[in-house]
């Protein structure tokens, strides 16, 4: 009987010591887990802070971005509109320096039509060589001739002239016009720009 109670004495006395070996084993085990708890809080808050930190740093950043397309938007339209102010006036003086032109080349030809028209009256007028009765000086005769003549080509002096002046002036409507179209081209990219801006 005394060798079974020894023997439940040891037993007990091994259960006893690995109850202990396990509750100390516990207890190790929750001093880590709370030790862990604490630092994970730790890098929870610095993680917080930082979260909102970098959130604030990406509203900034919106709110400049925002503020410098819009600033960029008030200079664009400022100086689309300034582009604009200047090619109607660069229109207006073109307009007006062609209408300038046209009246002082109208004017030109009208002189020129009435020269011409002088010179051939005077031609019709002036009698011919043949019809020319023989003076008793033979000199004068000659004399006549030599003024039709000069008259002649007075006339196609004229004529020439005339034909040269319709051919600079169209050539200076070629020239304002292409004029005119190189400048509505930067009115129409700046429209094209800012349809798709």
């Amino acid at each position: 009987m005394l060798n079974g109670i020894f023997q439940d004495a040891s037993f007990l006395q091994l259960l006893l010591w690995i109850s202990g070996a396990l509750f100390f084993i516990s207890l190790a085990r929750i001093f880590l887990l709370r030790r862990q708890n604490r630092r994970m809080r730790q890098e929870t808050v610095k993680m917080e802070k930082l979260a909102a930190e970098q959130q604030a740093g990406i509203i900034t950043s919106h709110h400049d971005t925002a503020s410098w397309r819009a600033k960029m938007q008030r200079q664009f339209d400022a100086l689309r509109a300034e582009l604009a102010v200047r090619l109607d006036q660069s229109e207006r003086s073109n307009e007006h320096a062609q209408k300038k032109l046209d009246e002082s080349w109208q004017q030109e030809l009208d002189a020129a039509r009435a020269k011409i028209r002088k010179l051939e009256a005077a031609l019709s007028a002036a009698p011919k060589p043949e019809a020319i009765a023989k003076p008793l000086i033979p000199t004068l005769p000659a004399m006549e001739t030599l003024r039709i003549e000069a008259l002649e080509a007075e006339l196609t002096a004229a004529r020439s002239a005339l034909t040269t002046a319709r051919q600079q002036n169209a050539a200076l409507r070629l020239s304002s016009l292409m004029a005119r179209r190189r400048q509505s081209a930067p009115r129409r990219s700046s429209m094209r720009t800012a349809r798709h801006g």
